[in-house]
């Protein structure tokens, strides 16, 4: 078949294309004449028509949006996956945020404006901090002490 080398947009395009003229080559008065024997009426027969060709570009154009929100769950899974090493005392961790904060300034804006006071952040929050900047591959380059 000719079309295979065809993508997917274009194959619908030219479905499309020849429904079309099949429908405006019909003589009308057979279409209706059909729909009336068929106990349809035509304007019924239309409307459905015309949603179930909507519903078909519809879902086209969400196919892109489709794959991309599976690719981003993708990369959570894989981030949530992840095994991150961080020091097992608080207190050091706490450390090295602060050198992250101090060494990255362009950093401080994104964790001021969230937590005002950095001495009152909770353990939890300092581990969450040095996860999600691991994850970043900030870590790596800041220097302990």
């Amino acid at each position: 078949m000719a079309d295979k080398g065809l993508s997917q947009t274009e194959r619908l395009k030219r479905m499309l294309d020849a429904l079309a003229e099949n429908i405006e080559s019909a003589p009308g008065n057979e279409v209706i004449e059909d729909a009336r024997l068929e106990q349809k009426k035509p304007d019924e027969i239309a409307a459905h028509g015309k949603n179930v060709l909507l519903q078909a570009v519809k879902s086209h154009q969400q196919r892109e949006l489709k794959n991309a929100r599976e690719g981003y769950e993708q990369e959570v899974l894989a981030i949530k996956a992840r095994r991150i090493e961080l020091p097992k005392q608080p207190e050091v961790r706490r450390t090295w945020l602060a050198a992250v904060l101090e060494q990255l300034p362009q950093l401080q804006a994104a964790f001021t404006i969230q937590n005002r006071n950095f001495s009152e952040l909770s353990d939890e929050d300092v581990e969450s901090h040095l996860r999600k900047l691991e994850i970043l591959g900030v870590l790596k380059d800041v220097r302990l002490g």
